[in-house]
C-alpha cells in the first residue's frame, strides 16, 4: 500500500453547499422546487392576493374570474366603510350573472361614493382607478355611467387615447345593459348639428372623444371654435353634473401649476375642463398614472393639496413627498386608499411562464439599426441647439421629441 509523504500537499477538498456535483433529474427537480418556494415567498412580500372586504355581506355577487393581487402596502390598508346605495340603481340580474364581478362592483361603488363629496374649494371630489390589465377598467367606467344614468344624469364625456377604442367602450356599456347613445366625438356632433341645433337624441348620451380632439379647433363661420368650448357647451356649462372620464389619464401628466406655458396642450385642456365644470364627477383611470409624483399635478379633484388640506399648493405637496423617498409615496397610496379615492389591483403572475427567444440580426438589419440610432442622436443634438437658440414654450427635449415623432 503506497502512502504519500508528509511533504506532499493534500488534495484540495471541494465542498458543495445545497448542490450536487452530478445532479440527477430528481435533484434538479428538488432544487427548482426550493427556489420556487423562495421566489413565491418574496413575491408575497411585494404583492398580496386581493380580497373584496367591502362586499362580503352582499349575497349573489360573483367573484372575479382572475387571480388578482395588490401591492403589499395597500393590502395592509382597507377601504373605508361602504355607505353608497349602489344596488338601488343596478338591476339584480346584472349582479347575479357576474356581468360586473365583485372587484368591479367595488370600484364602481367607491367611485360613486367619492362623488358625493365636495372639496373645500367647491369642486366635486374625484376618484382614481389605478387597476392594471385583467381587472376590467372599461367595465367599471361603464358601471359608473350606468349608475348615473339610472339616477337621471344622462350626459357624460369619456376621453381616451384612440378613436378606435370607442367600439370597446360601446361594447362594455351594452354588455351591462346600458344602452345610451355613444357619440363619436365632436366630429359626429358637427355632422348632426342643424340650423336649430342638435337633434334631441344627440343632446344626451356619452361623447367619446380623444385627447387630440380636445386640444383641436374647428371653423365656425368666420371664427374658430375650440373643441374644448364645444364640449363645455354640449355639457350645459357650469351646472354640468355628469361624468368626466379621463381614461389613460397619464396623457395629461405634463402639467406645471403656475407655469401653464410650460405645460402640454392636453394637460392644460384637461385641467381647464375640471376647473370650469366644478360639479362634474371626475374619474381618473390609468395603470401608470403616477410613475412620478410630479405627474399628479392635473389630478386636482383628489383633494390632496389646496384649501382644507395640509399642503397649500401642489409644489409644497410635491416637495414634501419627494424628499422623503419611496416610503412616503407608499404612505401616500395607503392614505388615498384609506380615504376611498383610489384602488389599484392587477393580475397575478403566479404560475406564469416566460421563455427567452433570441432573434439574431442579419448584417443588413444591424446596419439599418445603427443608421437609425445615428439619425436620432443627431436629431437630439439639433433639438437641444434649437431650444437653446429660441424661446420655445416647450423647453423639454422629450416633449420636442414627441412632437417630431407624431409628425412621422
Amino acid at each position: 500500500m503506497a502512502l504519500s509523504s508528509p511533504e506532499s500537499p493534500a488534495p484540495p477538498r471541494r465542498v458543495f453547499i445545497n448542490r450536487v456535483e452530478n445532479p440527477t433529474e430528481e435533484h434538479e427537480e428538488l432544487n427548482k422546487m426550493a427556489h420556487g418556494v423562495i421566489a413565491e415567498s418574496r413575491s408575497e412580500d411585494v404583492f398580496s392576493s386581493y380580497v373584496c372586504h367591502s362586499l362580503l355581506n352582499h349575497k349573489g355577487i360573483q367573484c372575479h374570474p382572475g387571480d388578482i393581487v395588490e401591492a403589499g402596502c395597500l393590502a395592509a390598508q382597507q377601504l373605508p366603510a361602504a355607505k353608497y346605495g349602489l344596488f338601488e340603481s343596478l338591476p339584480q340580474d346584472l349582479v347575479e350573472t357576474g356581468k360586473l364581478s365583485d372587484l368591479q362592483l367595488e370600484g364602481v361603488l367607491y367611485a360613486c361614493q367619492r362623488h358625493q363629496m365636495v372639496l373645500a374649494n367647491g369642486q366635486r371630489a374625484g376618484f382614481f382607478i389605478g387597476d392594471g390589465a385583467g381587472v376590467g377598467k372599461g367595465r367599471q367606467i361603464s358601471g359608473i355611467v350606468l349608475d348615473n344614468v339610472a339616477r337621471g344624469r344622462c350626459r357624460h364625456v369619456w376621453f381616451s387615447i384612440s378613436a378606435d377604442l370607442k367600439l370597446d367602450a360601446q361594447r362594455d356599456l351594452h354588455d351591462i345593459g346600458c344602452y345610451v347613445k355613444v357619440i363619436d366625438g365632436c366630429q359626429q356632433l358637427d355632422k348632426e348639428t342643424r340650423v336649430f341645433g342638435l337633434p334631441a337624441d344627440f343632446k344626451e348620451g356619452v361623447v367619446f372623444s380623444t385627447y387630440a380632439t380636445l386640444v383641436s379647433s374647428v371653423q365656425k363661420g368666420t371664427n374658430r371654435q375650440s373643441r374644448l368650448q364645444q364640449l363645455i357647451d354640449w355639457c350645459g356649462g357650469e351646472q354640468f353634473n355628469g361624468c368626466l372620464i379621463f381614461d389613460e389619464c397619464h396623457k395629461a401628466k405634463h402639467f406645471v401649476p403656475g407655469k401653464e406655458e410650460n405645460s402640454t396642450k392636453v394637460a392644460l385642456a384637461v385641467t381647464t375642463l375640471q376647473r370650469i365644470l366644478l360639479k362634474a364627477r371626475v374619474v381618473y383611470c390609468s395603470a401608470t398614472g403616477v410613475t412620478d409624483v410630479k405627474n399628479m399635478a392635473f389630478m386636482e379633484r383628489l383633494g390632496l393639496w389646496g384649501d382644507g388640506t395640509a399642503f397649500k399648493s401642489f409644489d409644497s405637496f410635491l416637495t414634501s413627498i419627494t424628499k422623503r423617498g419611496l416610503g412616503a409615496a407608499e404612505m401616500l397610496a395607503m392614505e388615498m386608499k384609506a380615504s376611498g379615492m383610489y384602488v389599484s389591483r392587477g393580475l397575478s403572475f403566479r404560475q406564469a411562464e416566460f421563455v427567452n427567444v433570441e432573434a439574431p440580426l442579419t448584417e443588413s438589419q444591424i446596419k439599418v439599426y445603427d443608421t437609425a440610432v445615428h439619425v436620432w442622436c443627431e436629431l437630439k443634438k439639433s433639438l437641444e441647439y434649437a431650444i437653446g437658440r429660441t424661446t420655445t414654450s416647450t423647453p423639454r427635449v422629450c416633449q420636442c421629441f414627441g412632437q417630431v415623432i407624431s409628425v412621422f
